[in-house]
């Protein structure tokens, strides 16, 4: 019924049409000139010297370099070891040798985003691929276009496409949790399950809870998620990849975390106290004394790690033996839950920020393109600008939608008997639990610091939730249609 004359599943054309799309509006965007891409920030220096890169030119002015300006050009250096924990690294690190290999002088950052870009159209070609079929070849068409064209529109969007061309975490994420998604689909939706493609999604679920140290706690629901999937097939050596497969999730993140350098839980642990707990209190003697910090640290509340000129220097070793080695993570989760109504007013902070696909405060030129420092571009923005203008700004508003995506999930996972019906719910159950993951955890594990930028995540788990809203309406509504038609034809 889904297939043409030929025999062939129409869905398998539409799916490499989406993905000649997907690279054609890559290309157009931020590959052909003026290239796009992202300042730096000063998050590229801890990913540079590991993957073997350099800046080409580090004399410019702190703002060029950082804040006005994307940079198109990067040098080749030696390999360096440092303490940021990541699979990024690998990935860059292999765009960098594709980019020695293409030219041995300087690195055009438009070789990682041709990496980026391959994975993002795999991704692409598998949702629809594997999208629902329907009893006829006209609404499977109609389907698997929709399906096809809101992918497009949203994560085709300049405010995740730009990020494609730095050294950023954030689209390695993005691309990971596209393509788990995406293979627990095709996974869920095949009459019989390739290990191939369970390998797929081990390595993109892997890439997600390693591509930094707070999504780490996610590998462990992956590995879940992993496990509920060997009914898909009966056969014992289905049994074994499965079970390899979860054991292989739940130890990359056990590991993952473990490996979490000590300067780096100091820097977030001082973030979420004095950046957090302690920015903005209203009872901040209080607030400090069932910490138990003294008094003389009251004028570090409100400020980062990063900030200048405190009154106390935030590697000062009395702070580090007295507040930063005697306090941990867990003392920030208790005060909250003793608190609640100012972890309420951290979430309303967050939802402040929540609709931010990228960091507006960035420059996506180079310099060579002559634009304004700090120019921005919009083309195809449609879906980030709305966004900006339609989300929520206060908890409550996400709780509505989360309450209301988990209610429905609910609701289709008890209807529907079949285990794979109920493997895809589940996967999208497990995306909802990681948008509401990401913006609990920023706030635990690093304050207010850059909330904007740490919420990246939860914005791409959010977006996956409106696509499969969007699709299941759509599902829903040529079901209906296909219905009464047989129903008039019958009467």
């Amino acid at each position: 019924m889904i297939r043409d004359r030929a025999g062939r599943d129409i869905r398998v054309l539409i799916a490499w049409l989406a993905g000649i799309a997907a690279g054609a509006l890559l290309i157009g965007l931020i590959m052909a000139p003026p290239v796009i891409g992202l300042a730096d920030s000063g998050d590229f220096g801890r990913v540079l010297g590991v993957s073997g890169l350099r800046v080409l030119h580090p004399d410019q002015s702190y703002e060029e370099l950082y804040f006005n300006y994307a940079h198109q050009y990067f040098g080749y250096g030696g390999y360096t070891l440092g303490g940021y924990v990541s699979t990024h690294v690998v990935f860059v690190a292999i765009a960098g040798w594709i980019g020695r290999l293409l030219d041995g002088d300087v690195f055009d950052v438009r070789v990682l985003g041709a990496c980026y870009a391959a994975a993002y159209i795999w991704a692409v070609v598998l949702f629809v691929r594997h999208s629902p079929g329907m009893k006829s070849r006209t609404a499977t068409t109609i389907m698997a276009a929709v399906l096809a064209a809101v992918l497009l529109f949203v994560f085709g969007d300049i405010g995740y496409e730009a990020y494609f061309q730095s050294f950023f975490g954030e689209p390695y994420a993005l691309i990971a949790m596209l393509l788990m998604v995406a293979s627990a689909f095709a996974l869920a939706s095949s009459n019989e399950p390739a290990g191939r493609l369970f390998a797929l999604f081990v390595v993109a679920a892997l890439a997600v809870a390693t591509s930094k140290i707070q999504n780490a706690p996610l590998g462990l629901v992956f590995a879940l998620l992993a496990w509920r999937m060997t009914g898909l097939r009966r056969d014992p050596r289905w049994r074994r990849q499965v079970w390899t497969g979860a054991a292989i999730l739940l130890i990359g993140s056990i590991l993952m975390i473990a490996a979490a350098p000590d300067r780096l839980k100091h820097v977030n642990l001082y973030q979420s106290i004095f950046f957090g707990v302690l920015k903005d209190t209203p009872h901040l003697e209080r607030d400090m004394e069932e910490l138990g910090i003294a008094s003389k640290y009251a004028p570090l509340a409100g400020t980062n790690y990063f900030q200048k000129d405190t009154a106390i220097p935030q590697n000062d070793p009395v702070l580090h033996r007295e507040v930063l080695q005697r306090l941990s993570h867990k003392d920030i989760v208790l005060y909250y839950l003793k608190h609640l109504s100012r972890f309420m007013q951290k979430l309303d902070r967050a939802a402040e920020n929540a609709m931010y696909i990228r960091p507006y405060y960035l420059g996506n030129y180079d310099a060579s393109a002559g634009k304004p420092p700090g120019a921005i571009s919009h083309t195809f923005s449609g879906w980030s600008d709305f966004k900006v203008a339609a989300m929520p700004r206060s908890a409550a508003g996400y709780f509505l939608v989360f309450i209301a995506y988990a209610l429905a999930l609910a609701a289709v996972w008890r209807k529907n008997r079949s285990g794979k019906w109920r493997v895809a719910v589940e996967t999208m159950a497990v995306v909802a639990l990681a948008g509401a993951f990401s913006c609990v955890v920023p706030l635990i594990g690093d304050g207010e610091a850059d909330l904007g930028k740490h919420l990246f995540m939860f914005n791409v788990c959010f977006d996956m939730m409106v696509v499969s809203v969007i699709a299941g309406a759509f599902y829903g509504a040529i079901k209906l249609a296909g219905r009464q038609v047989r129903n008039r034809r019958n009467g």
